[in-house]
């Protein structure tokens, strides 16, 4: 009897446990039930709040809508080749593009027209290959941003760009200057290449203020053997006497020294330009960078910059496709 007392005593204790941890089960499962009610409820929540911002929006009238369909219809309208080049050559006048045939800064060559199917329709596609055109950079990425963006030609579309820079051809007087700089430039690389010069010793500089266009005295008149700055002539003679000139100049350069043991101490000067005297001024560095000036007195004088000299303009070419109905056919 007492056998079985204790035994009932451990079915109850056991049997409170279990049911215990039935509820407590129980407890969990509606717990996590709820935990992604809330969830879901929140992204319903915030879908719903998706939908009434579309759904306050008014709708548009039936006016509009129809504006918006003849819209449409009218970029798709039937276009001529002639009518479309007039269309390009129009985009190119709006974006500052010199349109005129003397200029010669766009060229549009004549498309023939082809059907093409999209989807359910087809299409007549008016293809144009290598439209030239050029001009400031602005103006030329202006003129194919409007192409590409359809901003007046919604229907076309952009196939192909290769954008390059040219120099234009200077003339006049901008073209004389040009190349009398391009000129004395090159001639002193050659004074210092000949000479074994790294730098010019005493060269007329443009801190000294004073432009030259003497060039039997330019970049360099003053060195010399008693200044130790002219020592040796490239084949490694020395300039020994009164009968070496002093400098590196461009015209009339001594550049053989009179060393006794040079077998040809008389050796003809060398003139690294053509002339003696130059149309416009220079100041010289000791790296050899010139400098050109209209006048001798560089404070008051105008600066040439061999930059604003050289102009150049942007040429595209490109490949475009005219999308329109056929026959006049509505969508």
């Amino acid at each position: 009897m007492e056998v079985i007392k204790n035994l009932l005593i451990r079915f109850r204790q056991s049997g409170v446990l279990l049911l215990i941890g039935f509820f407590l089960i129980i407890y969990i499962a509606f717990g996590l039930i709820y935990w992604q009610q809330g969830s879901q409820q929140r992204k319903l929540e915030e879908q719903i709040a998706s939908i009434n911002i579309i759904i306050v929006k008014p709708l548009p009238s039936a006016e509009k809508l129809q504006a918006e369909y003849d819209e449409v219809n009218s970029f798709l309208a039937p276009m001529t080749d002639s009518d479309a080049i007039a269309k390009l050559v129009g985009i190119a006048k709006e974006n500052g593009i010199d349109i005129s045939q003397s200029a010669d800064k766009l060229r549009v060559p004549s498309a023939k027209p082809r059907e093409e199917k999209v989807g359910e329709g087809t299409y007549q596609v008016l293809s144009f290959k290598n439209i030239y055109v050029q001009g400031g950079y602005d103006n030329v990425m202006a003129f194919i941003s409007d192409l590409d963006s359809g901003k007046t030609l919604k229907t076309m579309v952009l196939k192909k760009v290769d954008i390059k820079q040219i120099e234009l051809k200077t003339e006049g007087e901008e073209a004389v200057s040009k190349t009398e700089f391009h000129n004395v430039s090159s001639a002193v690389v050659a004074l210092m290449t000949a000479n074994e010069l790294i730098t010019i010793p005493m060269p007329i500089n443009f801190a000294g203020g004073v432009g030259v266009n003497d060039m039997t005295a330019f970049p360099d008149s003053l060195s010399n053997v008693a200044g130790g700055d002219k020592v040796t002539d490239p084949e490694g003679y020395h300039y020994a006497d009164a009968t070496d000139k002093a400098g590196y100049t461009l015209y009339g350069h001594d550049i053989t020294g009179s060393d006794a043991g040079n077998p040809n101490p008389n050796q003809v000067d060398v003139n690294y330009v053509t002339m003696s005297e130059t149309s416009y001024y220079y100041t010289c560095e000791s790296d050899g960078t010139i400098r050109q000036f209209d006048g001798p007195d560089v404070a008051t004088a105008k600066e040439y910059f061999s930059g604003e000299r050289v102009k150049t303009e942007t040429v595209a070419t490109l490949d475009v496709d005219l999308y329109t109905k056929l026959g006049g056919d509505s969508l």
